[in-house]
């Protein structure tokens, strides 16, 4: 498998990262786009799934990208009780996230998950390739 790479323009740049260094590079833009992005957005819950194809498709036009799959857990999604204020906001509790990066000759699978034992949003690397 010989994948895409940047330009010869670009790549100047990243001379110093082998295939494996860069498509985690790229994964962890990938996830930190979509955490720091999302986090907070106002969403209707009877929507979720739209939204959930739409954002992958939004993130999949990044480079190197070949599958982004954002899950939005509704038991979650943090909302008021009351009409107008009964919309929900996307919370890092909310927010499941899997990146697969393919660059020149590695694939990388990332994921962006909460952790309650830890009791934060982790990224991390689940496979390389």
């Amino acid at each position: 498998m010989v994948g895409e790479r940047h330009s010869q323009t670009a790549l100047k740049y990243f001379a110093k990262l082998s295939d494996i260094e860069h498509a985690i590079f790229e994964a962890g833009i990938a996830l930190g786009a979509i955490f720091h992005q999302l986090i907070g957005l106002p969403i209707n819950v009877e929507k979720i799934e739209e939204l959930e194809k739409t954002l992958n498709d939004a993130f999949l036009n990044q480079p190197f990208r070949r599958i982004v799959d954002i899950k939005i857990k509704r038991e979650y999604v943090k909302r008021g009780f009351e009409k107008p204020y009964s919309y929900g906001v996307i919370s890092p509790e909310s927010l499941e996230a899997k990146i697969v990066v393919e660059y020149g000759e590695a694939k990388v699978v990332a994921k962006l998950r909460w952790i309650d034992e830890l009791r934060y949003p982790l990224m991390f690397i689940e496979e390389i390739f």
